[in-house]
């Protein structure tokens, strides 16, 4: 039996990892993949040296570029620390409303992205404020103030210390902002 060398051994959990992050089984990444069940299994054993073309075909099947296979995600990772008060100042503007806010962290990747920022809407800007739709899930904190937000049908009268998670498929946003303005924390997940 061949030695096993270390870039098989990384593309092949590279491999394993994408596969199951998509719940895909070897018999459905070989179908997708036009790949024998038997290779993938190799491949993701590090028994094997996949070509270019097994390595293309297999990138294309599980939507990524094939560089996805050939990085180590032990080896680097994006991480991000953010002091308290701080962020990347930011600013959201739609037609008929606009407000500040700060980033507090955002990641993507194959599978999808995650965004979390600080948000204060005071009351005097409020105009006409924007709904979202979307496929992935979003998590709501309130720091301070009150306001009423709308998920789906569901009208949600929020204050200091609530939350609220749901499905982001459906229509959601602020309703109404209470008169001293609301100041939240929100965790969005995109899936791509």
């Amino acid at each position: 039996m061949p030695k096993k060398n270390k870039i098989d051994e990384q593309v092949g959990r590279s491999l394993k990892r994408l596969r199951l992050e998509r719940g895909l089984t070897v018999t459905a990444l070989a179908r997708e993949g036009d790949v024998s069940p038997a290779m993938i299994s190799r491949i993701e054993t590090g028994q094997v040296s996949p070509s270019l073309v097994t390595l293309s075909s297999l990138a294309e099947a599980l939507n990524v570029q094939v560089m996805a296979l050939l990085a180590s995600a032990s080896e680097a990772a994006d991480v991000h620390h953010v002091r308290a008060g701080h962020g990347l100042p930011s600013r959201r503007v739609t037609a008929s409303h606009s407000h500040e806010y700060q980033m507090l962290g955002k990641h993507g990747g194959p599978g999808g992205s995650f965004e979390a920022a600080r948000i204060k809407i005071e009351h005097q800007d409020v105009g006409t404020l924007p709904t979202y739709q979307h496929e992935g899930y979003v998590f709501i904190e309130i720091a301070s103030g009150s306001a009423i937000y709308k998920c789906g049908e569901e009208l949600f009268e929020m204050h200091e210390g609530d939350t609220l998670t749901f499905d982001a498929k459906l229509s959601h946003g602020f309703l109404k902002i209470g008169s001293d303005g609301v100041e939240f924390v929100t965790v969005s997940t995109h899936v791509h």
